[in-house]
């Protein structure tokens, strides 16, 4: 198995700071640095929706070194599946594109996985596979809030994560590994690698989680953004407190109408 296509990054919630909203929106930034240095990626800019105390939306946009997008991507939450949601990312740099969408044919609903590896690629394309224990992109998020309590013991809990650069799910597991302070800030360590044989020797994903909100704080291990020869790019992301603040829905609609482009 490749590692190249096993990735999470840029996915979660923001640091301790503004207090989410019953139904509102909310927003934060993070920089992206290549793994072991400071050697600046990308930037990210989110915008997420609340309605009723859980979060029905989010807006990303990945930025150059001057703020301008090149890249975005899309969430939404679908009711009854809050680990699952539909997303379309897409890459102005090289056309790549990949998600869930839901589609109703014929009035039936249809959840569909397609990725597309650049704009020369064509698009492949698939059904969303019927796993109970299904997690996709921004859904580990809710993952961990649901499995908390049960991380917090030692508990290993397993799941099936989606790769829609393969149209397939694979065998994952999370697991607690310490506490360590943030930037002033108590967090809780989490690994997640793939389960059997092959998460023996490929490297896992580290995310660290606020005790006091439970929201991600950093993440460490590989993007969903890929350099120029289509490999991921290997990061740590931290979002600074300071950078979570409550905003109006012009804030939503800005980075959905934002221009995308290359980076110069």
């Amino acid at each position: 198995m490749n590692i190249r296509v096993i990735v999470l990054g840029g996915l979660w919630a923001a640091s301790a700071g503004a207090a989410e909203p019953q139904d509102g929106y909310l927003t934060y930034s993070g920089v992206a640095d290549v793994r072991h240095t400071t050697t600046f990626l990308y930037g990210e800019q989110h915008v997420l929706q609340f309605r009723q105390g859980h979060i029905a939306s989010r807006v990303v946009l990945y930025t150059c070194k001057d703020g301008s997008a090149f890249a975005r991507k899309l969430v939404t939450y679908v009711d009854g599946a809050p680990t699952v949601p539909d997303f379309i990312i897409e890459d102005a740099s090289d056309g790549m594109r990949e998600g869930i969408r839901t589609a109703s044919p014929a009035g039936q609903h249809e959840r569909i996985v397609f990725f597309r590896a650049n704009a020369r690629a064509a698009e492949k394309s698939g059904p969303l596979p019927a796993e109970p224990d299904l997690v996709a992109d921004a859904g580990f998020d809710e993952f961990v809030r649901a499995h908390w309590d049960s991380l917090m013991t030692g508990a290993v809990s397993q799941m099936r994560f989606l790769l829609p650069s393969r149209l397939e799910d694979y065998a994952f597991q999370v697991q607690r590994l310490r506490q360590e302070t943030i930037g002033g800030i108590p967090t809780e360590v989490f690994r997640l690698r793939l389960s059997g044989f092959w998460g023996w020797f490929l490297p896992g994903i580290d995310v660290y989680y606020s005790d006091a909100e439970r929201v991600l704080v950093r993440y460490d291990g590989l993007s969903d953004l890929r350099d120029a020869s289509g490999d991921n790019y290997k990061v740590v992301i931290d979002f600074p407190p300071q950078e979570r603040k409550a905003v109006g829905e012009a804030a939503l609609q800005q980075a959905l109408r934002a221009p995308l482009a290359a980076c110069r």
